[in-house]
């Protein structure tokens, strides 16, 4: 990673400093609670949010034994972050899991004994688990759905973070907060721990972005991190994140330019001129989008390089925009969709036509 022209010492930039300083201590009590999943999940399910169904809160890991849980489950510390510990367990015998996130079969014993060790690397004497359901996600993807961070700054959205942890090292890519592309090379750099992925607007990304904006007014914090999953059915709540590790251990870096931007949003918020930002969460779950299969079959299509799924994206929001007239709300979020759908589709013709180039000039 060439870090010229990128990143910056936590001293000298606002949002670094203060990602790194509630890294070491959260800083309000407010943010402690809400940091834990026990706490968050039953206050933005009152707040009308769907989150994963909780199947039970566990003080040890004995029910893992025999047939009290469900064939298949995620498991994890009540008190962790950043996916450390996080198991996505399939049952393949009485006393034996297959872990999705590991791609290894563990028995009982092992899974407690590796448990046991990421409640000691957080420093927790007393740990709980919390086992709930797998949210079944809209792209099809491999078995772990995509993980859309949203980068918040008291209501406003200023970067989302797509992590999809099918692959080994995880896949990542970096929208701004209208879920326009970043460029990768001029906008950030992946660290080795990460491979670029492909872009991704999840089916429900207008609700997505309201909740993102509602949840962080809650937050009482500058910054957080509002970590969500995209399912046929809606958003899913994950976490409140106030120390994202993908920003802190620098497994991506932000251009110069990028820095600036998020120094401005966690000083001086509220300053956005978006038109769509206030539209409201009925007006988004009213938009008409793909059919689950439709979306699934498109944009699994566009993840695996090809354009002509972006392509039947872009159209279908397109021929939706159509319908309205210019200054409709409508209208706008449609335009919005079709023309993110057609930069996607722009780039991947872009990176087909690179990956062909010396073949062509092998056989010429």
């Amino acid at each position: 990673m060439d870090p010229s022209g990128f990143d910056r010492a936590n001293s000298e930039s606002p949002f670094l400093a203060f990602v790194a300083a509630e890294f070491e201590r959260r800083g309000t009590s407010r943010r402690k609670e809400l940091a834990q999943k026990i706490i968050s999940h039953p206050f933005v399910e009152d707040l009308g949010m769907r989150v994963p169904k909780r199947i039970a809160i566990l003080d040890s890991l004995d029910r893992l034994h025999g047939e009290s849980l469900p064939d298949m489950f995620v498991l994890k510390l009540a008190n962790g972050w950043s996916s450390r510990g996080v198991m996505i367990l399939e049952r393949t015998g009485p006393d034996e899991y297959f872990d999705h996130m590991n791609l290894q079969t563990l028995d009982v014993a092992s899974i407690v004994r590796i448990q046991l060790e990421k409640a000691a690397s957080f420093s927790q004497k007393e740990a709980r688990w919390i086992v709930e359901e797998l949210v079944v996600h809209t792209l099809g993807v491999g078995a772990i759905p995509f993980d859309y961070k949203f980068y918040c700054f008291q209501g406003e959205v200023g970067l989302v973070v797509q992590i999809d942890r099918n692959s080994g090292p995880v896949r990542i890519v970096l929208f701004d907060g209208d879920f326009r592309p970043l460029k990768l090379g001029t906008d950030y750099l992946l660290s080795d721990s990460a491979k670029p992925g492909v872009p991704v607007v999840p089916l429900n990304a207008p609700e997505m972005l309201w909740w993102a904006q509602r949840l962080s007014l809650e937050a009482d914090s500058p910054f957080v991190s509002i970590d969500m999953f995209d399912s046929p059915t809606g958003p899913v709540f994950g976490e409140f994140t106030y120390s994202p590790g993908g920003t802190h251990r620098r497994m991506f870096v932000f251009s110069h330019g990028l820095l600036d931007r998020l120094d401005e949003l966690i000083t001086q918020p509220g300053r956005s001129v978006d038109s769509l930002a206030g539209t409201s969460l009925e007006l988004r779950k009213s938009l008409a989008h793909p059919g689950a299969l439709a979306y699934r079959a498109w944009a699994g299509y566009a993840y695996g390089g090809g354009p002509r799924g972006a392509e039947r994206l872009h159209v279908h929001y397109r021929q939706l925009a159509a319908n309205y007239g210019p200054g409709d709300p409508l209208h706008d979020w449609y335009r919005r969709l079709s023309a993110v759908w057609a930069a996607i589709r722009d780039r991947l013709r872009v990176a087909n036509r690179k990956r062909l180039l010396p073949a062509s000039r092998t056989v010429a």
